[in-house]
C-alpha cells in the first residue's frame, strides 16, 4: 500500500539476495499503479555503479550468477538500471555532503549540512504524499503507457519554457483518461496543480468563466476562494497572482466557447516551467489557443487492445472464453477502437446468453462506424421505463448531483431507484464516486453518454422543445414560462438565469405543465401559489426571489435559498428533504405532522431579530440529517430523553450557532461546534467532531462508543479531560488540537484499531499514555505541546511507522525505543525544536534530530 518508495543504496545493496528482491518488487508495483514514486539515495556509491552494475555492484552480480538463474539476475539488473536512472540524493564520502542526482542531468553542486539530509528527504517525500492524496481515478484503458509518454514527450518537461499541449479525437475515445493519467504522472513534478472536468459544460452554465476561475485559483492554492471571485476581471487577477508558482493545469473538454486569454490572461504572465494541458474533439479549437501548441492526436485502440477492454467488462477477464472467441472479435471489430463504446456493449452482454451476443452484433452492424451515439444507445434500449427516464434525468439535470437526494424524487414516482441505478453503474452508463467531507455519493457520467441521453429527449419533438420531456437550457425555459407555453409532456426545468435576465413569475405561467415534478428557478419575484398548477411537482429549487405563501401537495423535496421566505404553511404531508437558506427567514417553517422529514438543513437562516430561538422537531420521527448553520437557533427542543426517541438519526451538525446543550438521541456521524455540555452519547455513533466550543467544559465518558472510528475534538479550550478512551474499540483516527486545559491522554493502549494519532497545541499535555500493544500501521504526529514530558511505550512501532515531534520543549524521555528496529531512527521518526531530548529511555541511546 506504500505510495513513495525510498531505497537507500549503498557499496554492498547488491551483496543482499533481499534487498534486490525488494527491489524488482517496488519497481514491478510501480509498473502497475503509476501513482507511485521512487526517490533514491545513493549512500556512498556512485550512481552509475548502481545503474551500470559496475565497481562493487560487478562484483555482487559474478557471486550471483553462480547460484541464481539468469531470469531472476535479468530482473535485478533491470530495477537497478531503472531506479538509478532517476532523480534521487547522492551522499557522498564520509557523510559530509548531499547533493541532489539525476544521471539523466548534470551534477548540482549544492552542498547539504549533514543535519538537512533527512529534512530534505522527508520534505520530498510529505510533498510527493500531499500530491498524492490528489491522485485522479482513472477508468481502466488498456495501453495507456504508449499515450502517457507521448504527451509527456510534448510536455518538455525538462525544458524550462511554459508549454501548452492539446490532446484531440472523437468523443469517447478516451482523451479524459489519457488527461488524467499524464496528471497523475507529472504532478509531482510541479509546485501547484490543477484538473477540471467538462469545462464546455461548465462554461454553458450561468457564471460559468468565473466558476471555471474559482476552480482553477483554488485548486494551485490549496484553499476555498468561493467568495473572493466575482466577476471576470477578479478571476484574471487572482490568475495572475498565483502565476508565480510552477504549476500544471489541465482542462479537459474545451470548445469554441473556451478563449484562453478571456479566462486565463496572458500567456506572458506564467512562471517558466509550467504547462497547460487542453482536451477537446476539436482540433481547429485547441489550434486558435496558441501557435506553438503541439498537438496529440489519440487514435483508436488497436484490436488486441480492444479486445482485452471489451474482455474486461463482457467477461471480467481479459480473454474470452473459446466458445465466444468469434463472437467477441467480431463485435471488437465493429466497435472501432472506441473505448467507451467497447465498455458500454461489454457491460451490456455480461453473463447474457449467446443468442442476445448475436442479436446485438448485428445491431451494431447495421449502424455506420461514425455513429458513435447510436451504437451507445443499444444499451439505453434495453433498459426498462423506469431506468430510461432516471438516465435521461440524470444526463439532463443530475451530474454532480447527491444520488441520496435525487432517488428521494424517484423512490415516490415508483422508479425504484435502488435497482435501476445499479443497473446504470453496472452497464457503466453511469458513475458513482464519493465526494466531500461529508462522503456523499455524487453521479458521474461520460459527456459523450450525456449528450446521448440529451439528443433522445430533443428528438422527442425537435421543431416544439416545449413538448419535451425536460428542458435544461435556460433560453428555451424561459420562453416556455413567460410565454406560458408549457405541456404536459414537461416533466422537468432547469432555468438557471443571470441577474439581469431574471422577470416576474407568475402561477399563469406553469398552466398546462401538470406533469412537472422537478423545477430549478431562480427568479427576482415569484409571486402567487402556484401550486394548484403543478399538483405532481415533486423536488422544487428556487433562488434569488422573494416568494408568498404556496402549498404542493406531493412535494418530496424542497431547497428555498437567498431571499426572503415568508412561510412555507401546509406543508407537504411527504416532504423528505428540506434546506432553507438565506438572509431573511422570518418564521420557523411548519413540519409535516407526518413525521416524514428525513433530512433537515437550515443555513444563514431565521436572523430576523424578533424570531424565537428554539426550533421544535419533536414530530420528526424519522430524522436522519440535521444541519444547523449561522443560524440562531439557540435550543432544539422535542429531542430530549423521554420526549421523543431519535432513533433514525444519523447526522448532526451545528456550525457557528447559538446552540447551548444537547441531549440524548442516537447518532450515526455528530459533529457538534459552539456546544456547553453533552449527555449521554449514543453507542451507534460512528464519528463525532466537537469543533469550536469555547464553552464546553466536559464530553461524557466515552467508553460505550463502541463502533466509533473517527474522534476529533478540536478549539475547546475549557475542557478539562477526555474519559473513556479505553472502550473505543473501533476507533481508527484521534485527533486533538487547541485543548488548553487537557492534561493527560490515557488508555491509548486497549485502541487496537487505531491508526492515526495527531495531537496539536495543546498547551497543558503532560503526558502520552502507551501504544506498546498496537500492532496496526500508527502515524503519530504531536506539535505545539509545550509541556508534554514523557511519550510512554513506543516500543510497538514498526519500521514502515512513522513519528513526527515538532515543537514539544519540554519532552525528556521517549519510553520503549529500545525495541524500536533501527530503520526507524533513520527515517520514520522526524524530531524538530525538542531541545531537552537527548537520549532515549532505560537506554542511553544517542538522538541526533533533525533540525
Amino acid at each position: 500500500q506504500s505510495k513513495v518508495y525510498v531505497p537507500i543504496f549503498s557499496e554492498n545493496y547488491a551483496d543482499s539476495k533481499w534487498c534486490l528482491r525488494e527491489l524488482a518488487a517496488i519497481v514491478e508495483r510501480q509498473g502497475r499503479n503509476r501513482g507511485c514514486i521512487i526517490l533514491p539515495i545513493f549512500y556512498m556509491v556512485d550512481p552509475r555503479d548502481v545503474r551500470h552494475q559496475s565497481g562493487p555492484y560487478r562484483n555482487a552480480f559474478r557471486q550471483h550468477e553462480q547460484n541464481v538463474d539468469e531470469e531472476t539476475i535479468r530482473i535485478w539488473k533491470d530495477a537497478l538500471n531503472k531506479v538509478g536512472a532517476l532523480k534521487g540524493w547522492h551522499v557522498k564520502s564520509n557523510d559530509e555532503y548531499v547533493l541532489p542526482y539525476s544521471c539523466l542531468s548534470e551534477y548540482s553542486f549544492t552542498k547539504l549540512l549533514i543535519g538537512a539530509i533527512a529534512d530534505l528527504v522527508t520534505g520530498v517525500v510529505w510533498s510527493h504524499l500531499s500530491k498524492n492524496n490528489n491522485v485522479l481515478e482513472i477508468d481502466k484503458l488498456i495501453g495507456i503507457d504508449d499515450h502517457v509518454e507521448a504527451v509527456k514527450e510534448s510536455m518538455a518537461l525538462d525544458s524550462p519554457c511554459m508549454k501548452i499541449v492539446g490532446i484531440y479525437g472523437m468523443g469517447g475515445i478516451g482523451k479524459t483518461t489519457i488527461a488524467k493519467a499524464v496528471y497523475n504522472d507529472v504532478s509531482a513534478q510541479f509546485d501547484r496543480c490543477s484538473f477540471v472536468e467538462n469545462v464546455r459544460e461548465m462554461l454553458e452554465q450561468k457564471d460559468g468563466v468565473i466558476t471555471l476561475q474559482k476552480h482553477i485559483v483554488s485548486n494551485i492554492l490549496m484553499v476555498n476562494i468561493a467568495e473572493s471571485i466575482v466577476n471576470n476581471s477578479e478571476g484574471i487577477r487572482a490568475i495572475r497572482d498565483v502565476s508565480r508558482f510552477k504549476f500544471l493545469v489541465v482542462l479537459d473538454d474545451v470548445d469554441e466557447t473556451f478563449e484562453f486569454e478571456k479566462i486565463l490572461g496572458n500567456m506572458e504572465n506564467f512562471v517558466s516551467g509550467s504547462r497547460f494541458i487542453f482536451t477537446s474533439r476539436n482540433v481547429k479549437v485547441l489550434s486558435m489557443l496558441a501557435d506553438d501548441i503541439k498537438l496529440y492526436r489519440v487514435q483508436e485502440m488497436s484490436h488486441q487492445h480492444s479486445l482485452q477492454l471489451f474482455c474486461n467488462y463482457a467477461f471480467k477477464k481479459d480473454i474470452p472464453p473459446s466458445n465466444y472467441e468469434t463472437l467477441s472479435n467480431d463485435i471488437v471489430s465493429v466497435a472501432a477502437g472506441l473505448p467507451l463504446t467497447l465498455k458500454v456493449v461489454g457491460s451490456l452482454l455480461f453473463q447474457e446468453e449467446e443468442e442476445i451476443w448475436r442479436d446485438k452484433l448485428k445491431q451494431l452492424k447495421e449502424i455506420p462506424e461514425q455513429k458513435v451515439v447510436d451504437r451507445l444507445k443499444i444499451s439505453y434500449d434495453t433498459l426498462n421505463e423506469e431506468a430510461k427516464r432516471i438516465f435521461l434525468d440524470i444526463a439532463c439535470f443530475f451530474v454532480g448531483e447527491d444520488k441520496e437526494i435525487a432517488s428521494y424524487m424517484w423512490s415516490d414516482l415508483g422508479f425504484f431507484p435502488t435497482t435501476n441505478i445499479n443497473i446504470l453503474n453496472q452497464r457503466s452508463m453511469i458513475g458513482i464516486v464519493v465526494a466531500g467531507s461529508r462522503k456523499k455519493l455524487i453521479f458521474q457520467m461520460h459527456d459523450q453518454l450525456r449528450d446521448m441521453g440529451r439528443e433522445i429527449v430533443r428528438q422527442e419533438n425537435i421543431r416544439h422543445p416545449w413538448k419535451t420531456s425536460r428542458i435544461w437550457s435556460k433560453e428555451k425555459a424561459l420562453n416556455v414560462l413567460l410565454n406560458k407555453k408549457g405541456t404536459n409532456q414537461v416533466e422537468g426545468i432547469r432555468m438557471n438565469l443571470n441577474m439581469e435576465e431574471l422577470g416576474t413569475i407568475s402561477k399563469e405561467c406553469f398552466m398546462n405543465l401538470s406533469e412537472l415534478r422537478y423545477l430549478d428557478i431562480n427568479v427576482s419575484v415569484l409571486i402567487d401559489d402556484f401550486g394548484d398548477y403543478i399538483p405532481n411537482l415533486r423536488w422544487l429549487r428556487l433562488r434569488n426571489g422573494p416568494s408568498d405563501n404556496f402549498n404542493v401537495e406531493n412535494l418530496v423535496i424542497l431547497e428555498v435559498s437567498s431571499f426572503s421566505f415568508n412561510a412555507c404553511t401546509q406543508m407537504a404531508s411527504k416532504l423528505k428533504v428540506l434546506k432553507l437558506s438565506g438572509y431573511w427567514l422570518n418564521e420557523f417553517p411548519q413540519f409535516p405532522h407526518s413525521g416524514s422529514l428525513e433530512i433537515l438543513e437550515l443555513v444563514d437562516s431565521f436572523r430576523h431579530p424578533l424570531i424565537r430561538k428554539d426550533l421544535d422537531i419533536g414530530n420528526l420521527r424519522n430524522l436522519k440529517e440535521l444541519r444547523l448553520g449561522e443560524c440562531g437557533v439557540r435550543e432544539i427542543a422535542g429531542g430530549r430523553i423521554g420526549m421523543m426517541p431519535w432513533e433514525n438519526l444519523k447526522v448532526l451538525y451545528l456550525d457557528d450557532c447559538e446552540v447551548r446543550e444537547i441531549t440524548g438521541g442516537t447518532l450515526g456521524t455528530m459533529p457538534l461546534e459552539n456546544m456547553k455540555a453533552m449527555h449521554l452519547l449514543p453507542s451507534s455513533l460512528t464519528s463525532l467532531f466537537v469543533i469550536k466550543c469555547p464553552k464546553l467544559e466536559w464530553l461524557p465518558n466515552l467508553d460505550n462508543l463502541v463502533n466509533l472510528t473517527g474522534l476529533h475534538i478540536h478549539g475547546c479550550p475549557v475542557l478539562k479531560e477526555i474519559l473513556g478512551l479505553q472502550g473505543l474499540k473501533s476507533l481508527e483516527t484521534l485527533s486533538l488540537s487547541g485543548l488548553e486545559a487537557v492534561r493527560s491522554v490515557d488508555g491509548l493502549d486497549s485502541l487496537y484499531s487505531l491508526k492515526s494519532i495527531q495531537i496539536n497545541a495543546c498547551s497543558a499535555l503532560e503526558r502520552l499514555a502507551s501504544t506498546a500493544s498496537l500492532s496496526q500501521r500508527l502515524f503519530i504526529s504531536i506539535r505545539n505541546c509545550p509541556c508534554l514530558t514523557e511519550i510512554l511505550g513506543l516500543g510497538g512501532l514498526q519500521p514502515w511507522e512513522t513519528v513526527h515531534l515538532h515543537d514539544v520543549l519540554r519532552l525528556r524521555r521517549l519510553h520503549g525505543f529500545e525495541t524500536v528496529p533501527p530503520l526507524i531512527m533513520l527515517g520514520g521518526v522526524v524530531i524538530r525544536n525538542c531541545p531537552l531530548l537527548t537520549s532515549l529511555a532505560q537506554e542511553d541511546r544517542p538522538l541526533q534530530q533533525n533540525g
